[in-house]
């Protein structure tokens, strides 16, 4: 028996002995739904051994890439590669597909085909992407933002993004501007109808984090977040592909809903964004999920922690306690730059991730490293 399938054995009898949900997830140091699916297995299961891990693995692989469609992505890398001055990453033999008259794969297809005929080159990698990133998070939502587009007439708007990391439920709002004032309403209104997390994960867009003029001052996102519990975690600056599952997410938004229809008004695209929205969560399955749908996957919640308290928007939420934690990639300058304060760490730190977290209501700053603390700053957080 693994240590995996002791700890699901273990919650379910203290659950059975009266502890709550969230003191069994915290003990552990697990997600409530993995505390809900264990309890709802061992509640319906007809075999004795429920707790046993089964493969999530898909039997048969339903999108194998053709001979002919394999060879042809071979063929244009070769002959792009022939030419000193071309580009021949994935994005230029798309382009070459489309000169050609072809369909084009999917990007994530390519990648799959140079790496299954050693034709990555790897000096295109970048260097952080092999180093250990800090992924231990539990519970955790990604936002984002795209803009802006564009309605006939020259109307400008974005679309603010949200989506479940553990089994993608999403939601997509059309906004009139980024701004805070404009965010925030769509991450009350997604908390409410569906549920908040523990993580926040974004990136360093300013709307998202305050202001630069008052960089230490917390913004009406932040203030949200942190009076209803929950703790912002802004990935390392260029690196959106550590908010890989929401800028995927963003691909489909612009595929499958901006990109296949015409739209007359910004209200007609946020009734359409609404349904397209309750579509994908119905209907969109992911493999990583055994297929199923976002809403497949949340049956098993017992319930659900949604957004209770009630926020008066025009008036500023007072915040004295939670924390803000920052993943950044520590150069050979050794800096750490904070909230526009630099801050010099130890040499063993050197090309590597750090978490760096603030402490609001202890005015701290705490930089770990695979957990293990390496300092601890004062960082004074205004409390107002």
């Amino acid at each position: 028996m693994d240590n995996d399938e002791v700890l699901r054995q273990e919650a379910v009898r203290l659950s059975l002995q009266g502890l709550s949900v969230q003191e069994i997830a915290t003990r552990f140091e697990k997600s409530r739904q993995w505390v809900y699916k264990w309890i709802h297995k061992y509640q319906t299961s007809e075999i004795q051994d429920w707790y046993v891990s089964v493969s999530n693995a898909p039997k048969e692989i339903s999108n194998k890439v053709s001979a002919e469609l394999e060879s042809t992505v071979v063929e244009i890398r070769k002959c792009l590669s022939g030419n000193p001055y071309s580009q021949r990453g994935a994005i230029s033999i798309l382009y070459e597909f489309e000169r050609l008259g072809l369909k084009p794969p999917s990007i994530a297809t390519v990648n799959r085909i140079l790496k299954r005929n050693s034709l990555l080159d790897p000096g295109l990698s970048r260097e952080r992407k092999q180093k250990e990133y800090p992924s231990y998070f539990i519970d955790v939502q990604q936002m984002d933002l795209i803009g802006p587009k564009y309605l006939k007439g020259g109307f400008r708007f974005y679309f603010y993004n949200i989506i479940d990391t553990e089994n993608h439920y999403a939601s997509v709002y059309p906004i009139k501007d980024k701004s805070a004032n404009s965010i925030v309403p769509c991450l009350i209104d997604f908390w409410q109808n569906y549920q908040i997390p523990d993580f926040l994960q974004m990136d360093n867009e300013l709307s998202f984090r305050g202001s630069n003029r008052h960089p230490r001052g917390l913004g009406m996102l932040l203030r949200v977040s942190l009076i209803n519990g929950v703790s912002p975690i802004f990935i390392p600056p260029a690196e959106p592909w550590r908010n890989g599952i929401i800028e995927k997410f963003n691909d489909t938004v612009l595929k499958h809903f901006y990109g296949s229809q015409t739209f007359s008004s910004f209200e007609e695209i946020q009734e359409k964004a609404r349904k397209f929205s309750l579509f994908h969560n119905e209907n969109h399955r992911y493999s990583a999920q055994s297929n199923r749908t976002p809403n497949q996957m949340i049956l098993s919640f017992d319930s659900r922690k949604t957004m209770e308290l009630q926020i008066n928007l025009e008036l500023k939420i007072l915040i004295d306690s939670g924390r803000l934690i920052f993943i950044r990639f520590i150069r050979s300058d050794l800096k750490l730059s904070i909230l526009n304060t630099v801050f010099f760490l130890k040499p063993e730190l050197k090309y590597c991730y750090v978490v760096a977290e603030i402490n609001i209501e202890k005015h701290t700053l705490v930089v770990m490293q695979n957990t293990i603390v390496y300092h601890v700053f004062p960082f004074i957080m205004p409390l107002s």
